[in-house]
């Protein structure tokens, strides 16, 4: 295969405010007439995402908020970019001739695997010898176009999850969440836009001096980090722009034995299809490191901060406050400060877009998305907002338990309560958020919204028991014991908003 520039090749898809769909360079994203990506996959999209964040974040990066204002209020030239794109050429080659874009340096003598396991979602080595891929089947897919390869490469390295002994996770740890900051939904915001909102100012000592290993680790020999040595690369060892560059997975392409066809994934023609390619165990092992777009959490025995990962059900308001602020236990991404500090009109109109696999170890169970809105006012120092809202959320997490254990005494818990829970008490959430927010200047407290808040938690889960227990119209009579259960199940509740109580009037 002829090596492949990314920098001068129309690879990345694109649809226009007109609906068309195309393939650009990536200095072409500030057309102002393009909408969105255009990936077929949801999690290409967010990792294109990134990449495009990444390259401006490496090459163009603001010098101060008021150069990425200028920038914002009056557009960036292609040339600007084409120039800026220019300095990481070498590190933007993808083909048999090493440095490959996120390959090896060095030429592997590794297991040679097929293409497929690229892709997260497909079944690992054990799986095929003991034959238990029921749910994602080998052969699925068999040969891959340059152009998929390349954004699956990246989605890999960018996510990737425990993969056995020495097959490193990526730099945030297997599946990490990934939060932008997005305008307004529903707004024809050019790409452009949308990824400038999370390219963050960079000092002098934080830009790369050259854009050499120390931001493209592919660029040099792999620091391996096999026994007895059991190397790691922190933070302090190479350029702060290696966060979006992270190489944990040792792998090769073969470019040697490409074929002609449709591409398994886009299905577009190609004449240089991929079908295998090799791995190697004990690639990068990252310590440390704090990705600009993921939130973090601070490991208590050690204090290092740990990626928030994914999990089963996806994310809900539960998690909301941890990924717009930052507490003692939680830290929103640097984008969320960031993005409060720039003063934009009408800044709570935008919106934090989240998303991540959800691994069992190295099986990818789901894949998840969501929104969550962004308040300006969450990022003073001096506001009680935060505390508030601790409580109400501390106050929902508790009367859950209560509906949980209810349903369970009359047989009718299920692994859908939890989720239906947080789901269908959303919108009001935010609503009581709002409220929180509009009348903070109340001289008389807002203590009453959160009693509203609690009021609101009771109607809901009275509803859901009512209907679990007396809804069925075969049952003729109604047992004493739902009867008594609904009884305790008040009880509880106001047992517990009168302990409550005590705090939310201190923080009210």
């Amino acid at each position: 295969m002829s090596s492949l520039s990314l920098l001068d090749h129309e690879w990345i898809p694109v649809v226009y405010f007109d609906g068309h769909v195309s393939k650009i360079k990536p200095s072409q994203l500030v057309d102002e007439t393009i909408a969105d990506l255009a990936y077929f996959r949801p999690d290409f999209q967010g990792a294109a995402y990134q990449f495009l964040i990444g390259l401006l974040q490496t090459t163009f990066s603001p010098e101060d908020k008021y150069e990425w204002s200028d920038y914002w209020d009056e557009g960036i030239s292609q040339s600007q970019l084409d120039k800026a794109f220019e300095q990481v050429k070498p590190a933007m080659q993808f083909g048999k001739a090493k440095p490959a874009f996120m390959q090896d340096f060095t030429p592997l003598n590794g297991n040679k695997v097929p293409i497929s396991g690229l892709l997260v979602e497909a079944p690992g080595e054990n799986a095929l010898k003991k034959n238990t891929d029921h749910f994602i089947k080998r052969d699925f897919v068999n040969a891959i176009c340059p152009h998929c390869a390349v954004i699956a490469l990246f989605t890999l390295q960018t996510n990737a999850p425990a993969g056995g002994v020495g097959h490193r996770v990526s730099l945030r740890g297997g599946g990490p969440i990934t939060t932008l900051i997005m305008p307004e939904l529903n707004t024809s915001t050019p790409l452009w836009k949308k990824l400038w909102l999370n390219v963050m100012p960079l000092d002098d000592d934080e830009k790369p001096q050259c854009y050499d290993e120390t931001v493209f680790p592919w660029l040099n020999k792999t620091i391996t980090s096999e026994s007895p040595k059991n190397l790691s690369v922190f933070p302090e060892q190479a350029n702060c722009c290696q966060a979006f560059w992270g190489m944990p997975r040792r792998i090769e392409l073969d470019f040697e034995n490409t074929t002609q066809g449709h591409c398994d994934l886009c299905g577009e023609e190609s004449s240089e299809l991929i079908s295998h390619y090799q791995t190697k165990n004990y690639g990068v092992q990252y310590q440390n490191w704090r990705h600009p777009l993921s939130p973090y959490r601070t490991d208590s025995k050690t204090n290092a901060p740990i990626a928030i990962k994914g999990q089963p059900g996806g994310l809900i308001y539960r998690d909301w406050l941890g990924m717009v602020s930052t507490n003692d236990e939680t830290q929103s991404a640097q984008v969320v400060g960031v993005h409060y500090n720039r003063g934009l009109k009408s800044a709570e109109k935008y919106h934090l877009w989240c998303f991540g696999y959800d691994f069992d170890n190295m099986k990818a169970r789901c894949w998840y998305e969501h929104t969550f809105p962004v308040y300006p006012a969450l990022a003073d120092p001096d506001s009680d907002l935060k505390e508030l809202i601790e409580q109400a959320l501390e106050f929902s997490k508790d009367v859950l338990s209560l509906q949980r254990k209810a349903l369970t005494a009359i047989n009718k818990q299920s692994s859908s309560v939890d989720i239906a829970y947080w789901k269908e008490t959303e919108i009001p959430f935010y609503q009581f958020v709002k409220q929180l927010i509009k009348e903070k200047e109340n001289p008389n407290g807002r203590f009453h919204l959160l009693l509203d808040w609690t009021n609101t938690l009771l109607k809901y889960i009275t509803q859901i028991y009512d209907k679990a227990a007396f809804s069925d119209p075969d049952q003729q009579m109604i047992s004493s014991e739902k009867i008594t259960t609904r009884e305790k199940l008040l009880k509880d509740f106001n047992k517990l908003r009168n302990i409550k109580k005590i705090k939310l009037n201190k923080t009210s």
